[in-house]
Protein backbone atom coordinates (compact mmCIF):
# COMPACT_ATOMS: atom_id res chain seq x y z
CA UNK A 1 0.00 0.00 0.00
CA UNK A 2 1.67 3.33 -0.80
CA UNK A 3 1.47 6.16 1.32
CA UNK A 4 -1.61 7.71 -0.75
CA UNK A 5 -3.80 4.61 -0.52
CA UNK A 6 -3.05 4.60 3.49
CA UNK A 7 -4.13 8.03 3.13
CA UNK A 8 -7.21 7.55 1.03
CA UNK A 9 -8.23 4.56 3.66
CA UNK A 10 -8.95 6.95 6.53
CA UNK A 11 -10.80 9.47 5.61
CA UNK A 12 -14.26 9.93 6.67
CA UNK A 13 -16.93 8.95 4.27
CA UNK A 14 -18.68 12.52 2.64
CA UNK A 15 -22.11 10.72 3.90
CA UNK A 16 -21.44 10.54 7.28
CA UNK A 17 -19.49 13.27 7.86
CA UNK A 18 -21.43 15.77 6.49
CA UNK A 19 -20.93 19.18 5.17
CA UNK A 20 -17.33 20.85 6.44
CA UNK A 21 -17.65 22.84 9.42
CA UNK A 22 -20.86 21.15 10.53
CA UNK A 23 -18.76 20.69 13.64
CA UNK A 24 -15.77 23.14 15.23
CA UNK A 25 -12.88 21.72 15.95
CA UNK A 26 -14.06 21.51 19.96
CA UNK A 27 -16.86 19.25 19.17
CA UNK A 28 -14.44 17.07 17.77
CA UNK A 29 -12.00 16.89 20.47
CA UNK A 30 -15.11 16.59 22.97
CA UNK A 31 -16.92 14.10 21.30
CA UNK A 32 -12.83 11.96 21.03
CA UNK A 33 -12.53 12.19 24.25
CA UNK A 34 -15.97 11.00 25.01
CA UNK A 35 -15.83 8.05 23.12
CA UNK A 36 -12.10 7.62 24.52
CA UNK A 37 -12.91 7.51 28.18
CA UNK A 38 -16.51 5.31 26.97
CA UNK A 39 -14.30 2.74 25.67
CA UNK A 40 -12.03 2.57 28.96
CA UNK A 41 -14.89 2.48 31.11
CA UNK A 42 -16.24 -0.84 29.06
CA UNK A 43 -12.89 -2.35 29.20
CA UNK A 44 -12.95 -1.97 32.96
CA UNK A 45 -16.81 -3.30 32.75
CA UNK A 46 -16.10 -6.15 30.76
CA UNK A 47 -12.34 -7.12 31.30
CA UNK A 48 -13.20 -10.34 33.21
CA UNK A 49 -13.65 -11.57 29.82
CA UNK A 50 -12.49 -8.97 27.70
CA UNK A 51 -9.22 -7.09 26.84
CA UNK A 52 -9.43 -3.30 25.35
CA UNK A 53 -6.21 -2.87 23.86
CA UNK A 54 -5.23 0.38 22.03
CA UNK A 55 -3.23 -0.25 18.70
CA UNK A 56 -2.00 1.54 15.81
CA UNK A 57 -3.93 0.35 13.10
CA UNK A 58 -1.51 1.18 10.37
CA UNK A 59 0.95 -0.85 12.02
CA UNK A 60 -1.17 -3.77 13.87
CA UNK A 61 -3.73 -3.35 11.26
CA UNK A 62 -7.03 -3.54 13.45
CA UNK A 63 -7.85 0.01 14.67
CA UNK A 64 -7.33 2.47 17.56
CA UNK A 65 -9.46 0.18 19.91
CA UNK A 66 -10.08 -3.04 19.72
CA UNK A 67 -11.30 -5.44 21.95
CA UNK A 68 -10.72 -9.05 21.98
CA UNK A 69 -11.83 -12.10 24.39
CA UNK A 70 -9.52 -13.36 27.13
CA UNK A 71 -10.60 -17.00 26.48
CA UNK A 72 -9.05 -17.68 22.59
CA UNK A 73 -8.31 -15.06 19.90
CA UNK A 74 -10.90 -16.25 17.23
CA UNK A 75 -12.95 -13.11 17.06
CA UNK A 76 -11.95 -9.39 17.75
CA UNK A 77 -13.76 -5.79 17.53
CA UNK A 78 -11.80 -3.07 16.26
CA UNK A 79 -12.50 0.96 16.01
CA UNK A 80 -10.80 3.08 14.13
CA UNK A 81 -10.41 6.77 14.08
CA UNK A 82 -11.19 8.61 10.32
CA UNK A 83 -10.00 11.97 9.42
CA UNK A 84 -11.63 14.51 6.94
CA UNK A 85 -8.39 16.56 5.17
CA UNK A 86 -5.45 15.26 7.23
CA UNK A 87 -4.27 11.59 8.31
CA UNK A 88 -2.63 9.91 11.11
CA UNK A 89 0.82 11.59 10.69
CA UNK A 90 -0.78 15.10 12.22
CA UNK A 91 -0.23 15.51 15.07
CA UNK A 92 -3.22 17.68 15.76
CA UNK A 93 -5.64 15.83 14.60
CA UNK A 94 -8.96 14.47 15.52
CA UNK A 95 -11.54 12.06 13.83
CA UNK A 96 -14.51 13.40 12.01
CA UNK A 97 -16.25 9.66 12.25
CA UNK A 98 -15.01 6.13 13.75
CA UNK A 99 -15.10 3.05 11.61
CA UNK A 100 -15.95 -0.52 13.28
CA UNK A 101 -15.76 -3.86 12.48
CA UNK A 102 -16.20 -7.18 13.88
CA UNK A 103 -13.98 -10.24 13.01
CA UNK A 104 -13.44 -13.52 13.38
CA UNK A 105 -10.74 -16.01 12.38
CA UNK A 106 -11.43 -18.29 9.18
CA UNK A 107 -9.78 -21.38 7.93
CA UNK A 108 -8.32 -20.47 4.58
CA UNK A 109 -7.63 -23.36 2.00
CA UNK A 110 -4.17 -23.16 2.08
CA UNK A 111 -4.20 -23.55 5.91
CA UNK A 112 -4.15 -19.80 7.35
CA UNK A 113 -6.43 -18.24 9.71
CA UNK A 114 -7.45 -14.64 8.10
CA UNK A 115 -9.37 -12.43 9.69
CA UNK A 116 -13.21 -12.03 8.40
CA UNK A 117 -15.21 -8.83 8.48
CA UNK A 118 -18.52 -10.03 9.87
CA UNK A 119 -19.85 -6.75 10.61
CA UNK A 120 -18.91 -3.39 9.65
CA UNK A 121 -20.10 0.40 10.07
CA UNK A 122 -19.28 4.19 10.34
CA UNK A 123 -20.73 6.35 12.68
CA UNK A 124 -19.89 10.40 12.44
CA UNK A 125 -18.25 12.05 15.54
CA UNK A 126 -21.72 13.67 16.79
CA UNK A 127 -22.94 9.92 17.29
CA UNK A 128 -20.05 8.55 18.82
CA UNK A 129 -22.49 7.17 21.79
CA UNK A 130 -23.96 5.12 18.92
CA UNK A 131 -20.40 3.37 18.92
CA UNK A 132 -20.51 3.19 22.27
CA UNK A 133 -23.65 1.32 22.77
CA UNK A 134 -22.29 -1.20 19.29
CA UNK A 135 -19.48 -1.92 21.14
CA UNK A 136 -20.78 -2.80 24.06
CA UNK A 137 -23.27 -5.32 22.59
CA UNK A 138 -20.04 -6.78 21.49
CA UNK A 139 -18.47 -6.92 24.82
CA UNK A 140 -21.54 -7.82 26.68
CA UNK A 141 -22.37 -11.00 24.24
CA UNK A 142 -18.51 -12.01 24.38
CA UNK A 143 -18.86 -11.70 28.49
CA UNK A 144 -21.63 -13.63 28.61
CA UNK A 145 -20.58 -16.38 26.60
CA UNK A 146 -17.58 -17.00 27.92
CA UNK A 147 -19.47 -16.77 31.23
CA UNK A 148 -21.72 -19.46 29.78
CA UNK A 149 -18.74 -21.83 28.60
CA UNK A 150 -17.05 -21.17 32.08
CA UNK A 151 -20.37 -22.34 34.01
CA UNK A 152 -20.16 -25.33 31.56
CA UNK A 153 -16.84 -26.38 32.61
CA UNK A 154 -17.03 -26.07 36.17
CA UNK A 155 -16.81 -29.69 37.61
CA UNK A 156 -19.44 -30.97 40.02
CA UNK A 157 -20.29 -30.26 43.08
CA UNK A 158 -18.79 -32.95 45.41
CA UNK A 159 -21.68 -34.34 47.90
CA UNK A 160 -19.03 -35.65 49.77
CA UNK A 161 -21.56 -38.53 50.90
CA UNK A 162 -22.12 -40.01 47.70
CA UNK A 163 -19.84 -43.14 48.35
CA UNK A 164 -20.62 -43.60 52.18
CA UNK A 165 -21.95 -46.94 52.85
CA UNK A 166 -23.17 -48.74 56.30
CA UNK A 167 -26.22 -50.37 57.73
CA UNK A 168 -29.15 -48.60 57.24
CA UNK A 169 -27.91 -47.02 54.10
CA UNK A 170 -30.39 -47.40 50.80
CA UNK A 171 -30.19 -46.04 47.39
CA UNK A 172 -32.82 -43.35 48.24
CA UNK A 173 -31.35 -42.28 51.47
Amino acid sequence: MDENEDFESQQSSPAVVGFPGRLTEEQLSRNMMALHDGMNELGTRYDKHVFLAFEDPATFGAGHYVFYPLEGHASRFAVTELYAGTDWRDDERVPTSWSWESEVHVPSTDGSYPWMTIAEGEIASDDYEQLLRVTENWAKNTYQLAERAEALAMEAADRGDVGRSGPGRTFLA
